[in-house]
């Protein structure tokens, strides 16, 4: 059974994410030239024998290869060590099948090929295969949710329209267009355009899922809008649906994250939530290095898997629910802690996805508060009032030193609906809310106020001993300076003594201009303090209202009557 194929580099100009040797370069083919040896010990062309040995009913794999020239081709451990090798010699293209056992490969180990040229060589293709036949029958669907997104979506639906002709897979792809601006003349018999209510990405992938349960589909993959995917991807993905081990079956396969903008740096494989904090597992590894491609392989379990490519059974909404309905941010977070399943994760299955620093939306600020408050009511019950707290003021200090009053004040929202309980969540239009939140992330961005105040483009960070116990300099009059600072940039010890700040975007152009208002610190600890004495009276009520209404707001039900109206 063909598990994947050898991956090339076509949709980014990276090759040492697919080879590595003096003298190797990929122009429709893979040319070697005579006296260096190619390297396939990477990213997307090594062999996981750890993890095919642990997850999967694999014992013997098959490296085939498409070569032309003299070469001997080696199978060899991470580690070097040779596990065997095979000499061909011709003046033509031939196919060449080398077999090779995994049955003793450590957990996490990779195995790779490496061809040693005698001569100028080319290679046109190859691919890994198992002699285990298929353990079940698996319908898979693809659902991207999409709002506004044609420039991705389309090529995406292309790559996925080929692929199916290519390898006849049972692939059923749902693009579930939140915007109604795909026109519904793109569907076919791989692809359904589906036109939804702006209900966010968790009413994008909860329709995606039911669409998927109602057709039929074994399993769904969850894919961003704005992801580039090599489809080799699906095929590899696929092929582990077929052979995984029983105790296995029920598991997440999840894709890690690499850069669109530096396409060999990932920037998340798997996460983990200490019950309220994110942090990404092998974030800014350079995937051009060996090292980091063996390592990669023996990173820690994953608490939940991102949504820009997350494959799991199309049961689990029966055994677990639906997404929470938040709109957007910590959907895919709660869903995979509620699920408690494994999560398999492995050199080659990812995608490329745009950065965050380009896309900051000041809204945003309220669903990640909100819906971190609603995790951590709903799993963790270690985690109670002070901690909470802390981070309100945390976040609204932060934003108020930054000069982003009005964020604050978002955050202080996203506190009070939270300690509104459920029923707030079951009864607003979460659309026009959304546009309601929206409306309050907007400042003016009028240059004009900074006057001929001096504008710094590089400040400095002052001395926390300085900054902090002066409340960011704030007992001392301001200067009349205008510090330029990125939207990403937290580093609020920049702000010292600033009048002004220019929030900047990725392209360095103006986003907004903020003013220095110190009344907003006392604002600040007015609403910390009042929000105190409102967990310290209400929160063990609220979060037993979030645990006991969780299965209705996850139900089937809840979403079908939401897709309804």
């Amino acid at each position: 059974m063909l598990l994947f194929e050898l991956s090339f580099p076509i949709l980014v100009d990276e090759s040492k994410l697919y080879f590595d040797g003096i003298g190797t370069s990929y122009n429709n083919s893979l040319n070697i030239k005579g006296g260096t040896s190619c390297s396939l010990c990477s990213y997307f062309n090594s062999f996981s024998a750890g993890k095919y040995r642990k997850y999967t009913l694999a014992q013997n794999i098959t490296f085939n290869i498409e070569i032309k020239g003299f070469a001997e081709i080696f199978i060899k451990r991470e580690n070097g060590n040779i596990i065997t090798s095979r000499l061909i010699e011709n003046s033509k293209p031939e196919a060449l099948a080398i077999t090779f056992s995994i049955i003793d490969a450590k957990d996490g180990e990779i195995f790779y090929p490496e061809i040693s040229a005698k001569s100028d060589c080319q290679i046109f293709g190859g691919s890994y295969e198992t002699n285990v036949s298929s353990q079940r029958d698996i319908l898979l669907g693809a659902s991207f949710c999409t709002y506004k997104r044609e420039k991705y979506i389309i090529s995406n639906m292309e790559r996925l329209r080929d692929f199916g002709l290519k390898y006849s897979i049972p692939l059923k792809v749902f693009v579930v267009d939140n915007g109604s601006t795909l026109p519904e003349t793109l569907s076919d018999n791989t692809i359904a355009i589906i036109h939804n209510p702006n209900c966010g990405g968790s009413g994008g992938f909860a329709r995606g899922l039911l669409e998927g349960v109602n057709f039929g589909c074994s399993h769904i993959i969850f894919l961003d809008d704005d992801i580039s995917l090599d489809t080799n991807v699906i095929l590899k993905t696929y092929s582990l649906l077929k052979i995984l081990k029983p105790e296995y079956y029920d598991s997440f396969i999840g894709g890690a994250m690499l850069h669109s903008e530096i396409p060999y740096l990932q920037h998340e494989c798997g996460a983990l939530w200490d019950g309220f904090y994110l942090s990404p597992i092998g974030h800014e590894v350079d995937l051009r290095k060996k090292e980091n491609v063996i390592a990669n392989e023996k990173l820690q379990k994953a608490d939940y898997q991102a949504w820009w490519y997350c494959c799991f059974p199309t049961s689990f909404g029966e055994k677990f629910g639906y997404p929470m309905p938040y709109f957007i941010k910590s959907d895919d977070v709660e869903y995979g802690i509620r699920c408690q399943k494994p999560i398999i994760t492995m050199n080659g299955i990812a995608v490329w996805h745009d950065g965050f620093d380009g896309k900051y939306a000041g809204h945003f600020e309220y669903y990640i508060k909100r819906n971190e408050l609603i995790n951590t009511a709903l799993h963790n019950k270690n985690t109670g009032i002070i901690t909470n707290i802390r981070k309100l003021f945390a976040s609204t200090a932060r934003l108020t030193l930054l000069q982003r009053y009005f964020l604050a004040e978002l955050v202080v929202k996203a506190y009070d609906d939270f300690m509104e309980g459920p029923e707030k969540l079951l009864s607003i239009d979460i659309a026009e809310y959304n546009t309601y939140l929206s409306s309050l992330a907007k400042p003016a961005n009028d240059k004009s106020i900074i006057g001929n105040a001096k504008i710094i483009s590089k400040p400095k960070i002052v001395n926390s001993a300085l900054y902090y116990p002066s409340f960011g300099g704030n007992i001392f009059p301001s200067k009349n300076i205008c510090i330029e600072l990125p939207l990403t940039d937290i580093e609020i010890r920049k702000t010292f003594r600033a009048r002004y700040i220019a929030h900047t975007k990725a392209d360095g152009s103006t986003a907004f201009v903020t003013k220095l208002k110190k009344r907003k610190l006392f604002w600040v600890v007015g609403k910390t303090i009042r929000m105190f004495f409102k967990f310290l009276t209400k929160y063990k009520k609220v979060r037993a209202d979030y645990i006991h209404n969780q299965e209705k707001l996850t139900s089937k039900q809840y979403w079908q009557n939401f897709f309804s109206k």
